[in-house]
């Protein structure tokens, strides 16, 4: 089974696919259409700006030492509107790994079965503990299978994530990062409430998340961070 993208412990609640879209809807409110169409224009925006940063290159950050990075979609996304974030990953060292989820139809035990047994194969084959991104309801799925396996997860990182969804703790080091434009998972409602979890803003839409500068910025920091902590526990090992 091929899980690199490199070339180019609690019970869970089960959220239906119907109260997620009750929730976003009720986010958008009555200007839903206005709302879909500036996230559209917006989110170019920024994919547009993303490619004339020296971030897009790698440039200007620390790169990584080639973990597992498994990248979550949000709730009716695919792993196909991740691949810019993919490619990135693997542009400053670290190993990208789809989520193999097909479509995010809902936070569902089936769901989070499925993602928890990816995560150990690519924990097992690697040799290596993985980290988790998740974009908006993908990160609910990060944190819960950190909680399940804080043995297989190294660390989180969440973009956007309705996280009063499913409060149960991490487990694992947390960083999630938030937009006080986000139109969707309205400020605060992406902020972690657990002590030990760091929350960096970023500016941009929900959608645009996947392809902002800033929140590539604050990736790169985060996931070298765990890298720094994970090679100097080895060392006293």
């Amino acid at each position: 089974m091929k899980h690199d993208d490199r070339s180019q412990p609690g019970e869970t609640r089960t959220i239906s696919p119907g109260r997620i879209a009750k929730l976003v809807l009720g986010a958008i409110g009555a200007t839903a259409m206005i709302g879909l169409a500036a996230e559209a224009i917006q989110t170019a925006a920024e994919y547009e700006r993303l490619v004339h940063d020296p971030i897009f290159d790698g440039e200007r950050v620390a790169h990584g030492d080639g973990h597992p990075v498994i990248v979550i979609p949000g709730f009716l996304g695919n792993d196909g509107y991740l691949n810019t974030l993919r490619e990135w990953l693997g542009r400053i060292d670290y190993a990208p790994v789809r989520s193999e989820m097909g479509r995010n139809t809902g936070f569902t035990e089936k769901l989070i079965a499925q993602l928890e047994q990816h995560a150990i194969t690519v924990a097992q084959d690697s040799g290596k503990s993985v980290s988790i991104i998740g974009h908006s309801l993908g990160g609910i799925y990060a944190r819960a299978i950190a909680r399940r396996n804080p043995e297989t997860v190294r660390q989180i990182i969440t973009m956007g994530s309705p996280l009063r969804l499913d409060a149960g703790p991490a487990a694992v080091p947390f960083t999630a990062i938030y937009s006080r434009g986000d139109r969707i998972v309205r400020y605060p409602r992406a902020l972690a409430t657990e002590p030990d979890a760091k929350n960096v803003e970023a500016g941009g839409c929900h959608v645009g998340m996947a392809f902002n500068a800033a929140v590539y910025r604050a990736i790169a920091e985060a996931l070298g961070a765990s890298t720094v902590a994970s090679e100097t526990s080895q060392s006293i090992a």
